[in-house]
């Protein structure tokens, strides 16, 4: 056996699933095509069609208990696995660590930092974390679990928690116990859909009601704090993060405008760019990521009906394909820094926008007119500085 061998241990995959069609050519396609290098994957989906499962946890606790590896991997339907060799890692590092309880592909850290590198949506986010960090929570996602620690402490089913941070309450559970919640690279993109935010304040009041000691918990959804009424100091407090944080984007904006020649917008591209498509009337979406590497590229997607693929690119690759475009695509250049901008050029006659969030960094979006687009940032938030100091106009060299 090879040192590399035995440094892996093979994993089960358990996933539950309402959407055929999106567990196919997602996750199920990612494992087929990643069987040959990890040959003793077990791939466990539960059908939850006809709403068998109340929960989550309880559909996937069903699937943990069928696994036959020593490593159970709960992952969410709409996620491309690049790469089943680094499951099978991960997998090694929890098994030889039992200090670690739970092991996940994205969480939050006490600093609020994003750990782990993973693609959402259409861009990649998070630190990279080449071995396990520790964090204060983890995303649903994809997480990982030792098959006895699960079978003898399953994930929550309380209705309360039912498709919401029941990873959040694991990695609590774990930490209370004396064990680390870890996330670190896992080489993933989840083509999410839709963001379902109903009931996941009960969820987070639930998870704060049962680990007092813990608080706060940041999570990728927001921090779970300690209730002090509408008026209190903690609301208080997220108010005043909040206008900092738009203050600080705003500086970033201001310079990407000077990389740039283009006014920039302060948004969240994975939130709103299948309605940017919809607007612009494209046929398809082509993503050219300049911040990762080619194996995890990704074609044959679709989002809303719209063919969907991710490349990556150098910034020089990038400008190639932009002048090679198809009219009815729109393309999203993203991973992209200030230094790179100069060296994009897009055709005078080509539609673009410039934008940036805290979470996501520099995105450029090709192909797509601006006013149709309007509608989608025309709030104070999405413009840098907006009512404090003049709105910048570009220079007529520049435009």
């Amino acid at each position: 056996m090879s040192a590399s061998t035995k440094l892996r241990a093979p994993v089960s995959i358990v996933c539950v699933f309402n959407d055929p069609d999106v567990l196919e050519s997602c996750l199920t396609r990612s494992v087929v095509t990643g069987l040959s290098d990890a040959p003793q994957t077990e791939f466990l989906p539960v059908d939850n069609r006809n709403g068998e499962f109340s929960s989550a946890g309880a559909a996937l606790n069903h699937g943990a208990r069928l696994a036959h590896n020593s490593v159970v991997v709960f992952v969410h339907q709409d996620v491309i696995l690049h790469s089943l060799t680094e499951l099978e890692r991960a997998a090694h590092i929890l098994l030889s660590d039992t200090g670690i309880g739970v092991l996940g592909a994205v969480g939050i850290d006490s600093q609020r930092r994003i750990v782990g590198r993973m693609r959402d949506r259409v861009v990649q986010i998070g630190e990279s974390a080449p071995v396990p960090r520790d964090v204060e929570s983890l995303d649903e996602v994809l997480f990982m679990i030792r098959k006895e620690l699960v079978l003898n402490s399953p994930l929550t089913e309380d209705p309360l928690l039912a498709w919401h941070a029941y990873g959040v309450e694991y990695a609590a559970r774990v930490r209370r116990a004396g064990m680390r919640a870890t996330a670190m690279d896992l080489a993933i993109t989840h083509n999410s859909l839709t963001t379902n935010l109903a009931h996941l304040d009960l969820a987070h009041r639930k998870v704060g009601d049962d680990y007092p000691e813990l608080l706060p918990i940041r999570t990728t959804c927001g921090t779970v704090h300690k209730s002090d009424g509408p008026g209190g100091l903690s609301r208080a407090m997220r108010r005043t993060r909040g206008a900092a944080i738009w203050w600080s984007e705003s500086l970033e904006a201001r310079a990407i405008e000077r990389q740039s020649h283009a006014p920039v917008v302060l948004a969240d591209i994975r939130l709103v760019i299948d309605e940017a498509v919809r607007h612009g009337e494209k046929r398809g979406l082509r993503v050219l990521d300049v911040a990762s590497t080619p194996e995890t590229s990704a074609s044959g997607l679709a989002r809303f009906d719209r063919e969907f693929e991710v490349n990556a690119v150098t910034v020089a690759d990038a400008q190639k394909l932009i002048d090679e475009r198809s009219p009815d695509q729109a393309i999203l250049v993203s991973g992209l820094l200030r230094m790179h901008l100069p060296a994009l050029h897009i055709p005078r006659d080509t539609s673009r926008t410039v934008g940036f969030w805290r979470a996501t960094g520099i995105w450029v979006l090709v192909g797509i007119e601006a006013e149709a687009l309007a509608p989608l940032w025309s709030t104070v938030r999405s413009r840098p500085f907006a009512g404090i100091l003049p709105e910048r106009r570009l220079s007529a060299s520049a435009e």
